[in-house]
């Protein structure tokens, strides 16, 4: 009978060891798909968030060559008047009618990028609120 109660014991402790392994097991694995899914979510979030930076430094860096290019087109149009001129006052006249232009041009052109910048900043913020709302949702 002993050995009967031993063998009875041995078994029952057998499989209450075998069913805490399995359901410690099941909840690993369940750990870890929740924490899979969290991290995809991040990953995501984080592209969004750099595609945004990135689509947005593009936007200001073609602006701003743009700009560059407009610029030392006129500047060579400016010498060329420049050069053209006859006598002292005309040369002066030009001048001052060239840098008057290129200081409205500069001041617009000034504007124009800090709108640009301000407008890029602004839309990379809303996607970080974005990301960091989701990614807080989802822990």
């Amino acid at each position: 009978m002993k050995r009967n109660n031993i063998m009875t014991n041995k078994t029952d402790t057998v499989r209450a060891a075998s069913k805490a392994t399995n359901e410690a097991i099941e909840k690993s694995q369940e750990m870890f798909t929740k924490s899979t899914a969290a991290s995809e979510k991040v990953a995501e979030g984080v592209i969004g968030l750099n595609a945004s930076a990135f689509k947005g430094a593009e936007v200001i860096a073609k602006k701003a060559y743009d700009n560059y290019v407009s610029n030392v087109a006129a500047a060579f149009d400016n010498a060329k008047t420049l050069s053209k001129t006859s006598d002292v006052a005309d040369f002066y006249k030009a001048a001052t009618a060239s840098f008057t232009k290129a200081s409205e041009t500069f001041t617009a052109q000034s504007k124009e990028m800090s709108e640009l910048s301000t407008k890029v900043y602004k839309d990379n913020v809303e996607v970080a609120k974005k990301f960091y709302a989701d990614a807080f949702k989802a822990a």
